[in-house]
């Protein structure tokens, strides 16, 4: 096994996912159990989503107003 140490100083196998990773950290570095741990990084994916679809909805916006300001102009 491959491992590799990131400059925050943690150790993790290469073929190791992100999510893996986070929740090992969370139980060693924090000590946070397992429950709270698949919890904690429920809640992040959850806000990752929603920070996507608000992207999405304020260009959806933006390109209405401006189509809207175009109808306007002529």
């Amino acid at each position: 096994m491959n491992k590799k140490n990131t400059a925050k100083g943690y150790w993790y196998d290469q073929d190791e996912g992100y999510e893996a990773r986070c929740q090992r950290r969370l139980l060693n570095a924090l000590g946070v159990n397992d429950a709270a741990a698949e919890t904690i990084l429920h809640l992040r994916s959850q806000v990752i989503e929603l920070q996507a679809k608000i992207y999405r909805l304020e260009a959806e916006l933006a390109a209405q107003e401006i189509g809207q300001q175009m109808r306007l102009a002529r």
